[in-house]
């Protein structure tokens, strides 16, 4: 159920991006980020050489064209399952056990599985060959794999709730699908409760943030934003990728402010303090709360839409589908790839408004810091080195996939801007 479960983890975290264009520190910045800086760049992939700025556009132009390949990639194993009658066989196989949930999770179970060994191959090209091509892998074949599988592990034991929950709804109502998505609400706030105590601690090690001086700083920063009584830890995804990240999470007696020992090693504080002023930003204009509402209006939409077409689809093709009606569970890589096309048109309105949200915090950014325009602009200029980001895309491309506003944009905001 990829498509409806991601929709559910679609506010799970929030991330910064990428940056480019080579840039000096400004002549101006404080003595403190002139110091971190001579200790960041002697040991760093910045400033971007004539090489490295070969990668980013060999890894651009690759994620380009591979965001079209996975998509249907991802639809021809859906089809393949659906159409070889193999859902059909897994449902039959698990009619055996007594109890229709279990059964059911059962079902779910097996399909998972076999997706994701048919999609496994494509996986690992992409995600730890191409990876490790570009520099970024920082594990072996099998610490990337037994993690992988973690993760599968977990999307096991959780998906089974919207999953039955969305079959009970079909069988009972022919408003199932907006019965269904109000029942998403809890359940996306409950993972965004649970998920930064018990699901990300389980892939990486969360510590207090080390270096007093910066937790000093960041605390400030939280305190003048508001953000009160969350925790300040640091991350050690630096035992998966080379790529940066930071990011402010969780509801409630959750929150946490996380940084990337990646970010720490590579930027000075006056960086990391935009960055952490822009991740806490979306928590302080909470998008995070107007992002998972889109999500769940979107949700209803695509789920509307498919209530009213798919029926005719089956009544055609039943017989090679080995199943009758929405209800039977055998019907779940058709309800996928049904919700994978729609989604997939709908990536235009969620991702404007993602880059709307992205624009306000990072004019919040540059408010609730004393950063200067260029130290910000460093900041996105380094995240572009080291994540090989292109920060000038082509316009449809940022269109229709870019969740953030291309890098040359937003450098040349906080260079312009006055407080």
């Amino acid at each position: 159920m990829k498509i409806l479960v991601a929709a559910l983890f679609l506010t799970f975290c929030g991330t910064l991006v990428y940056a480019d264009d080579s840039l000096d520190l400004a002549s101006n910045a404080d003595t403190t980020a002139q110091l971190d800086s001579a200790t960041v760049i002697s040991n760093s992939l910045y400033p971007m050489s004539l090489e490295r700025k070969e990668k980013l556009v060999s890894y651009s132009q690759f994620k380009n064209v591979w965001r079209f390949v996975d998509f249907f990639i991802s639809l021809g194993i859906l089809f393949l399952i659906l159409f070889t009658g193999w859902s059909a066989k897994l449902r039959t196989y698990v009619e055996k056990i007594p109890n229709k949930f279990f059964a059911l999770w059962a079902f779910a179970v097996l399909f998972f599985a076999l997706e994701y060994l048919l999609s496994l191959p494509f996986q690992i090209y992409r995600r730890f060959l191409v990876e490790g091509e570009f520099g970024f892998i920082n594990q072996t074949f099998f610490e990337w794999l037994s993690e992988d599988l973690l993760g599968l592990g977990l999307y096991m034991l959780i998906a089974i709730i919207p999953i039955f929950s969305l079959y009970r709804l079909i069988k009972k109502t022919s408003f199932w699908w907006l019965q269904f998505t109000l029942g998403a609400i809890p359940f996306m706030i409950i993972m965004m409760v649970i998920g930064p105590i018990f699901i990300s601690p389980l892939f990486n090690d969360f510590n207090e943030l080390e270096n007093k001086e910066l937790k000093s700083e960041i605390h400030n920063l939280a305190e003048k934003s508001g953000i009160e009584g969350s925790d300040i830890f640091q991350v050690n995804t630096s035992k998966q990728s080379s790529k940066i990240n930071a990011y402010v999470t969780g509801m409630f007696n959750s929150k946490r402010i996380v940084l990337t020992d990646n970010l720490i090693n590579n930027f000075t504080t006056n960086e990391i303090k935009f960055v952490m002023g822009h991740e806490m930003g979306h928590y302080v204009q909470n998008h995070i709360w107007k992002g998972l509402f889109a999500a769940i209006f979107v949700l209803a939409i695509a789920l509307w839409l498919t209530g009213l077409t798919i029926q005719k689809f089956i009544d055609k093709y039943k017989h090679r589908l080995q199943f009758d009606s929405l209800s039977d569970w055998a019907s779940l890589p058709l309800l996928l790839i049904y919700m994978s096309i729609i989604m997939f048109m709908f990536n235009p309105v969620m991702n404007s408004l993602s880059r709307y949200h992205e624009h306000q915090s990072d004019i919040y950014g540059m408010e609730i810091t004393d950063v200067t325009g260029e130290e910000a602009a460093t900041a996105f200029d380094k995240l572009s080195v080291y994540n090989l980001a292109n920060p000038d895309p082509h316009p449809v491309i940022e269109f229709w996939f870019y969740s953030h506003p291309s890098i040359k944009k937003r450098m040349e905001f906080v260079r312009n801007y006055r407080r």
